[in-house]
């Protein structure tokens, strides 16, 4: 793999980290934290307007058709900001499920909206009385009715399902095949319970009573649709890495900062050796988490037991490093890191939800363990 940034990468990093200085302040991160959309409108439309929502979108459908490889160079910056804007939602994972629909003027509509930032797109996979699932089989059904389907069911924690206008649903055939189905979120008989999560975003719980929907409402069903899915989780989980790794890095900058400047015994407290120790063990995770982002992006387009083994190792070990840094941060800033006047803070709210995003550090330990061993470790 070519570490060296391209010069379209090279421009992505330049205008992300002029938007994230501009536009991702202590203070709008603050008032992030209360703000029902679960994103900055404001912010997403310069999204739009530079071309980052089209990047890995098909150019067939006006995308732009650039690789994986763009889009995580861009959330590397991202992350920094600590931005909670719904990329990975609505580029990454409405982005690559909605491309495989046939070809036809609902394909074009969906993913034209999604590059000029009209379209927003909730996966709404997860059920209850699961802590998280990768393609398996849903409670959630879908019965033929005549020339459509009729769904019913429950969904949890669809994330940022408080401002998708479409859903992506997952739901168990007649035949016990799993189908993907985009439904409106105005859709009739569809009713999302919508809340806010601790570091700014959103996500919903959703009630499908009988909802009718098209034929051409079904994007793929039974073995392509589960590897359809499991892949674009495994991009999503690129993505959302690629950002943990930028706000674990920024972080370490607001410390390495912060102990230069917080004066005590007449000193900087940087000085004293069991700080720099802290700082220490903290850059050495940040770089052992942005080492595994790299070995799973090398393995995302592998055949599906390599790819999943490289994305789970690589989301634990980013998971570890992003309780190491954020844990650190606040403990380096002492008791009032926690609270929201600190930026600390708000690193420490944002890695431990990304942490827990489409399967936390035990679940994807798990995964991992079924290929290390063969069997799965309790």
């Amino acid at each position: 793999m070519d570490f060296n940034y391209s010069e379209m990468q090279q421009m992505l990093v330049d205008s992300a980290t002029k938007l994230v200085a501009d536009s991702y302040t202590l203070e709008d991160l603050r008032e992030q934290k209360h703000n029902p959309a679960g994103y900055n409108a404001k912010n997403w439309a310069q999204f739009a307007e530079m071309g980052w929502l089209a990047l890995p979108l098909p150019e067939d459908a006006g995308g732009l058709g650039c690789s994986i490889e763009d889009a995580v160079v861009l959330n590397f910056m991202l992350g920094r900001g600590l931005a909670v804007e719904p990329y990975a939602s609505s580029v990454i994972v409405g982005g690559d499920l909605l491309a495989a629909m046939p070809e036809g003027d609902s394909r074009s509509a969906l993913l034209g909206g999604i590059a000029t930032g009209e379209v927003l797109v909730s996966l709404a996979h997860g059920e209850p009385g699961e802590r998280y699932a990768d393609a398996g089989a849903r409670a959630t059904t879908a019965t033929s009715s005549g020339n459509g389907f009729v769904l019913s069911g429950k969904k949890m924690l669809a994330l940022d399902g408080a401002s998708a206008t479409h859903f992506i649903v997952t739901a168990s055939l007649a035949d016990g095949g799993l189908g993907l189905f985009v439904v409106a979120a105005g859709a009739a008989g569809l009713a999302a319970e919508k809340y806010l999560l601790i570091d700014g975003a959103t996500a919903a719980d959703l009630t499908l009573d009988g909802v009718a929907v098209d034929a051409d409402a079904l994007i793929a069903s039974g073995p392509d649709a589960s590897a359809l899915l499991a892949k674009t989780q495994d991009r999503a989980h690129l993505v959302l890495m690629a950002q943990a790794v930028g706000a674990m890095e920024a972080c370490m900058e607001v410390c390495a900062q912060y102990v230069k400047e917080r004066q005590q015994f007449g000193q900087p407290i940087g000085k004293f050796q069991a700080l720099q120790h802290i700082m220490a063990d903290m850059f050495v995770a940040g770089h052992q988490a942005r080492s595994m982002v790299y070995q799973a992006l090398a393995s995302i387009d592998a055949e599906p037991a390599v790819r999943e083994k490289a994305v789970s190792a690589a989301k634990v070990i980013v998971g570890e490093a992003a309780q190491t840094v954020s844990r650190s941060g606040i403990q380096l800033h002492g008791g009032y890191g926690v609270t929201d006047e600190y930026l600390v803070s708000h690193f420490f709210r944002r890695l431990l939800t990304l942490e827990k995003t489409l399967g936390d550090i035990d679940h994807h330990a798990r995964r991992l363990a079924v290929y290390m061993f063969d069997q799965p470790v309790d």
